[in-house]
């Protein structure tokens, strides 16, 4: 994969998670609170693509992973 395909993949996995977020993500009421502002930061940050926080990545692509899961 090349760095500007990875660049791209992460920009849209961010954006994902952002939508899934504000409508979809089943989420525990301990941190509702967070919800918005997290999608709003995502949102905010995806354009850095590769330049993101590994970790924040990881963090990303386990919010987006069930959703992508075509076995569920």
């Amino acid at each position: 994969m090349t760095l500007k395909s990875e660049h791209n993949r992460i920009e849209a996995d961010f954006k994902q998670a952002a939508g899934l977020l504000r409508h979809d993500l089943v989420w525990s009421e301990d941190f509702d609170a967070i919800r918005s502002d997290l999608a709003d930061y995502l949102d905010r940050t995806s354009s850095l693509g590769v330049a993101n926080s590994p970790a924040l990545v990881r963090v990303v692509r386990n919010l987006i992973a069930t959703e992508n899961d075509l076995t569920v």
